[in-house]
């Protein structure tokens, strides 16, 4: 497989904030956001084999893994094989998915989907297909995350919300880091309307800034 970095930390976004994993970024994406906080592991990427990640993974204290990117279902295959290879040492395992792969043997075998919504500001999108699907299958395990920079993506997120993640018990509405300043207003959009969706922050760059590895 590609992979970017492994390495042990804190978990910064979404509902498992603040949990300590294993994280292994895999390299290579099929999207090109443009507020893309991790453009180093788009390409490129270091080539190790199964056995080779599982040993690394196994170095630190600690049976959470979260297997991110880039976009890990690029690599289908590979990763099917360490997922499973993963669950037969009992690791609990988050996968973060940008919305636009859709893979229900390796979804099966993750406690926890993360799926971006990828919001006007991106430049990408996410296939709502993908969004439907997850919902209906593997709604009790997953979150739907949206980045959000400004009006515009409150607006477009409120929308997927309302139309196809209704009976989604986790949405998150991310603050883009960059615009971070309009976290504020974003809390009052979703008072206003009375969303259930989280605003949070990313926590690992409140604690450490925009540094890789950590």
């Amino acid at each position: 497989m590609k992979v970017s970095e492994i390495f042990y930390s804190m978990e910064g976004e979404g509902v498992e904030i603040g949990r300590l994993e294993v994280f292994v970024r895999l390299a290579g994406c099929n999207l090109r956001c443009t507020w893309c906080d991790t453009k180093y592991a788009l390409e490129n990427g270091k080539e190790m084999s199964i056995t080779e990640i599982v040993r690394d993974v196994r170095k630190y204290p600690c049976k959470s893994v979260s297997i991110t990117g880039g976009e890990p279902l690029v690599q289908k295959k590979e990763l099917l094989e360490l997922v499973n290879q993963l669950k037969a040492l009992d690791y609990w395992i988050q996968i973060n998915t940008n919305g636009t792969i859709f893979d229900e043997e390796i979804f099966k075998l993750i406690d926890l989907i993360s799926m971006d919504c990828k919001c006007p500001s991106s430049g990408m999108r996410s296939n709502l297909d993908v969004l439907e699907k997850t919902i209906k299958l593997f709604e009790p395990k997953s979150q739907f995350k949206f980045i959000i920079s400004n009006k515009e993506d409150y607006e477009y997120a409120k929308e997927i919300v309302s139309s196809f993640l209704q009976k989604a018990s986790r949405v998150v509405f991310q603050p883009e880091w960059n615009s971070r300043k309009f976290a504020q207003k974003l809390v009052e959009f979703v008072k206003r309307d009375s969303l259930s969706a989280k605003v949070i922050l990313q926590q690992q760059k409140i604690v450490w800034g925009a540094r890789r590895g950590v």
